[in-house]
């Protein structure tokens, strides 16, 4: 490996990221995080890769493709944690396409075959490899922490990072809360065991179901993440790469989704209306073993957990690496091999008959052209970064406006002072001097 390349992330934050820091200091060549705005940022000559998990917005889109169309420098993209039906197909705020459709970048670094598959299934065949999630990696070397079976049974409700994309979104997520609080302080216990349960909410949802707020002391002393699903008998969640780390500790997990989404990861619990709640608390309480055995197989299938993920992360960078040192030392193009790690299925999943992007957005006219994909894709990009252009010019047209209104008043003052002056001088009996 050549010492003089270097990694290059895209990520302002990477060295307190889990996505990141967790692999940086064992990667095959120095990593430099790159503070520098995405878009404006150009690839040094010492460039021997180009990694990121941003994939999402026109900036980042737009100069992940510049990098990916005109440099012989290798991209890879990391995928920070699982696919969410409506972060994808239902965000307001992402432009049509955004999400990998078709991946801007060499490879993607997915955590589990199940997302490697989706992945392929939206344009990318041949890009997916299946990393797993070097962050979790120390959980392989524990020992689930034990789950009680009698006596108090210890819930812990938590929600993604970001549980909603909109305003009604976020509604359905305070209605299917607020149904577990009411119906556990109704029904007292769950198989004749008391409930203990724990919230760990985002965006404000303690406060929006009635629940205490903790003040910043409490906040500084409150258990990690991790410590509060061992220390939890069962967890339900909203549709999060939390389900994985709950079902990695051998936690019975529910998925509370009031929105009734499609679910690229399954649960064997699906909590999507208040008739279900019963039965499912009743059932975590005392898991049945075949949902058990349903969820351990839904784990594998998302998360490749079987070994760490850490080497197999190292090894793709360093393949990468090496792919574009060939490459550029031969002036050709780059060209990487169809797996780089090595999958046990040893296959491929296939773009999909009925993904045809003129139908899944019938009403963006973007894709209703015969107009290549990924001009597609940038052409939607673009058309959404234009949205909020008469906002930013209306605020410059008010800032401009409150200029010329004080050039105006300044004018008032100067005219009003020459009159002064004038007067003055009559009075005196001072004559203006003569014009040359």
């Amino acid at each position: 490996m050549d010492a003089n390349l270097k990694a290059y992330i895209l990520c302002r934050f990477a060295d307190r990221s889990a996505i990141y820091n967790t692999w940086i200091d064992d990667c095959p060549i120095p990593c430099v995080v790159v503070d520098d705005c995405a878009a404006q940022w150009q690839v040094p000559g010492d460039a021997g890769i180009v990694i990121t998990h941003m994939h999402y917005r026109w900036e980042e889109i737009h100069a992940l493709r510049k990098m990916f169309q005109e440099s012989s420098v290798p991209v890879l993209i990391l995928a920070d944690g699982i696919l969410e039906y409506r972060n994808t197909w239902e965000h307001p705020e992402l432009a049509d396409g955004s999400m990998f459709q078709p991946l801007v970048g060499h490879k993607v670094a997915c955590i589990g075959r199940g997302q490697a598959r989706i992945l392929e299934s939206w344009g990318n065949p041949g890009k997916a490899e299946v990393v797993g999630l070097p962050r979790l990696d120390d959980v392989l070397n524990q020992e689930p922490a034990p789950i009680q079976s009698d006596g108090m049974f210890r819930l812990l409700v938590a929600t993604a990072n970001t549980p909603a994309f909109d305003e009604g979104q976020r509604e359905t997520v305070i209605d299917s809360l607020s149904l577990i609080k009411e119906r556990l302080s109704v029904i007292g216990n769950i198989n004749q065991r008391e409930v203990q349960v724990t919230w760990r909410l985002t965006d404000n949802l303690e406060q929006a179901i009635g629940l205490p707020s903790a003040n910043e002391m409490e906040l500084a002393d409150r258990p990690t993440l991790a410590e509060e699903i061992d220390a939890a008998d069962a967890v339900i969640t909203t549709p999060s790469t939390l389900f994985l780390e709950s079902a990695l500790k051998q936690r019975p997990t529910a998925i509370l989704d009031f929105h009734n989404s499609p679910h690229f990861v399954p649960a064997a619990w699906m909590i999507n209306g208040p008739q279900h709640l019963d039965t499912i608390l009743s059932e975590l309480a005392n898991p049945p073993l075949p949902k058990m055995l349903f969820q351990e197989t839904v784990l594998h299938d998302n998360l490749q957990c079987r070994a760490p993920a850490k080497p197999r992360m190292l090894d793709l960078i360093q393949t990468m690496v090496e792919c574009g040192k060939q490459a550029r030392s031969l002036g050709e193009t780059l060209q990487f091999p169809q797996r780089v790690i090595d999958d046990p299925d040893q296959g491929f999943s296939r773009v999909e008959a009925s993904f045809d992007m003129s139908h899944l957005f019938p009403e963006n006219k973007v894709f209703q052209n015969q107009d290549r994909q990924q001009l597609q894709v940038e052409l939607s990009q673009l058309i959404k970064r234009l949205d909020t252009l008469p906002r930013d010019l209306a605020e410059k047209n008010q800032y401009i406006e409150q200029l010329l209104a004080e050039r105006d008043q300044m004018k008032l003052r100067n005219s009003d002072l020459r009159q002064r002056i004038m007067k003055l001088r009559q009075k005196l009996g001072i004559k203006p001097k003569t014009q040359q």
